[in-house]
């Protein structure tokens, strides 16, 4: 049964008698409004099926339909171009900030507080896709990429906390310079990208639709025969 509601003039169940805040740390809300058993019950919540939480895990940021559409349409073309290359499912695109490698279901709660904190004070980012081109250069490329540009430097705060957060926590953390970037396909082995094609894929990048990124994920990624399968198992939005 629902309790009813509070009238006015009920007392406050986090504050005692004489209208002063209670000392029990129960009754001490987050930010949030939340009570410190609420916010226990929820973390629990969370982690209350801990294998979902574990394996191999990463956090990013994901794009929208319509950003995708213009660079998808092209994906055929890109194909046909560098028949060496393994091309990424437009279904999984994502912005790479954090990868955690292979987490145990014992670090579940870890993972979540890591994220939280990350995202902790943080507004919504105006991005955008913007240019294209080859990791480590286009003369000897191992992946394609498309760019990003807007609001970048909350992209770059949130790598360096979940960096930090990541080491604080103790889980293992892939140490590596973050450049956000859309992956678009990845070659088998180093090669020169046709320069005609790195041109389409920018022109599609600049007709592409900015958005309004709200929130970062924490993805889980499985190998299969036909490459990695991305599922996200926690959202953590971007309301500062």
């Amino acid at each position: 049964m629902t309790p009813p509601a509070p009238r006015p003039g009920d007392p406050d169940p986090a504050r005692d008698e004489s209208g002063a805040a209670s000392d029990d740390p129960r009754a001490a809300r987050d930010e949030s409004g939340a009570t410190r058993d609420e916010a226990v019950a929820r973390r629990e919540a969370v982690v209350a099926d801990p294998d979902l939480l574990s394996g191999r895990l990463f956090f990013a940021v994901p794009l929208p339909s319509p950003t995708k559409a213009p660079i998808e349409a092209l994906l055929p073309e890109i194909s046909r171009s560098i028949p060496d290359a393994r091309i990424a499912a437009a279904a999984g695109w994502h912005l790479t900030l954090a990868f955690l490698g292979q987490v145990r279901p014992e670090s579940a709660a870890d993972v979540v507080k890591v994220g939280e904190t990350a995202v902790a004070g943080l507004s919504p980012a105006e991005l955008h896709l913007e240019g294209a081109g080859g990791f480590p250069n286009i003369r000897r490329a191992r992946v394609l990429w498309a760019g990003v540009a807007g609001d970048v430097e909350v992209l770059a705060s949130l790598a360096v906390t979940l960096a930090t957060e990541s080491r604080r926590a103790g889980l293992r953390f892939e140490e590596r310079e973050v450049h956000p970037h859309l992956t678009l396909a990845r070659l088998h082995r180093p090669a020169p990208l046709p320069e005609p094609i790195v041109e389409r894929i920018a022109a599609a990048a600049a007709a592409s639709p900015l958005w309004r990124a709200r929130e970062l994920c924490c993805y889980r990624s499985t190998l299969t025969r036909g490459g990695a399968r991305y599922q996200v198992v926690r959202t953590f939005a971007l309301a500062g």
